[in-house]
């Protein structure tokens, strides 16, 4: 792929990341999006990569204290390529980027989840470095 831009999310982008969050199966409104983008949280990031242009891919970050560690951790929370764009080095950029924000806000673990649905993901992970260490379990709280 031809250079591909990180840049941090703004509004403008919201159509495009409605568009690839669709491709991982979440529906979002428009207008969810950019409030999410335009309400600052020193917790979080949010992240377009950009192809001429045009978003090709979309990141989020969380930064939190993992009490065990007793360290802060860097989590992406969500990271999807273009249908179009995949195999060519944005998701690899994208991640590079997170570990990046990791080490400059100090953070022991960079850490990802993925649906266990999602296997061809979960390999990739794998391939680019991460090391598969637990499993996540939730329960809806009903909000």
């Amino acid at each position: 792929m031809a250079l591909v831009d990180i840049l941090t999310a703004s509004s403008a982008h919201a159509g495009s990341i409605q568009i690839l969050l669709q491709q991982l199966g979440y529906q979002c409104e428009v207008a969810e999006i950019i409030s999410a983008i335009d309400t600052p949280d020193a917790n979080s990031d949010l992240f377009v990569a950009i192809n001429h242009g045009e978003v090709v891919g979309f990141m989020s970050l969380i930064y939190f204290f993992y009490f065990p560690l007793q360290k802060r951790n860097c989590r992406i929370t969500a990271l999807v390529v273009d249908e179009h764009a995949r195999s060519t080095g944005v998701g690899k950029k994208l991640i590079n980027h997170a570990l990046g924000q990791a080490k400059k806000l100090s953070c022991a673990q960079l850490e990802v989840t993925t649906s266990l649905a999602r296997e061809a993901t979960q390999a990739y992970y794998e391939r680019v470095g991460f090391i598969k260490s637990s499993f996540r379990y939730y329960l809806d709280v009903g909000i």
